[in-house]
């Protein structure tokens, strides 16, 4: 009905206003629909300044970000492995394995030294060799096997043997004293 009369228009007021309006005289919508004037809104005056706009505050200059040095990553150690033993410095003629002990040692020596002083040069040799891995870091022994050694007719092992220990050993005494009595 309110369609009909072409109140389309208020289809935003409630059921109860809309029963109303279709009730009255059509007549005294459209006379009240006239009498509400549209209100305009004059426009702005011209003659005015524009309007007063505080300046924003300057923005401050942006710290430079001080600059990190990073320190270099730590140098990573070498780490050896099985497959290559690192082995102590040797200036034996014989690459150095398990050490035995002094007793053992001097017993081995003093058969190879009695054994070169009888000629028997071939149980010297053997029994030089088989101590001589297992020397270790006994630099008093310097003297005596290359004595030893130069008996059994290995000039050479001892010639490398002095040159070994005192590149080694440098100021050793039992180096020096070996030095001047096989190779004066």
């Amino acid at each position: 009905m309110a369609n009909k009369r072409g109140l389309s228009g208020y289809s935003r007021l409630k059921k109860a206003e809309l029963i109303q309006l279709i009730e009255t005289e059509p007549e005294q919508v459209e006379a009240e629909e006239e009498a509400e004037p549209e209100a305009e809104i004059p426009p702005p005056p011209t003659d005015l300044p524009p309007p007063l706009i505080p300046p924003s505050p300057p923005e401050p200059e942006p710290e430079p970000e001080p600059e990190l040095s990073i320190p270099p990553p730590p140098a990573i150690p070498s780490i050896p492995s099985i497959s290559d033993p690192v082995e102590p410095p040797n200036y034996w003629p014989w690459s150095q394995q398990d050490e035995w002990d002094d007793r053992k040692v001097a017993l081995q020596v003093k058969s190879a030294m009695e054994a070169a002083r009888s000629k028997d040069i071939a149980q010297a040799t053997v029994l030089i060799d088989e101590v001589g891995p297992h020397l270790g870091n006994r630099s008093k022994l310097i003297y005596p096997i290359g004595a030893l050694l130069q008996r059994i007719g290995r000039g050479k092992a001892v010639d490398k043997l002095l040159e070994d220990a005192a590149g080694i050993l440098p100021g050793d005494q039992n180096v020096i004293t070996a030095k001047s009595k096989l190779r004066p």
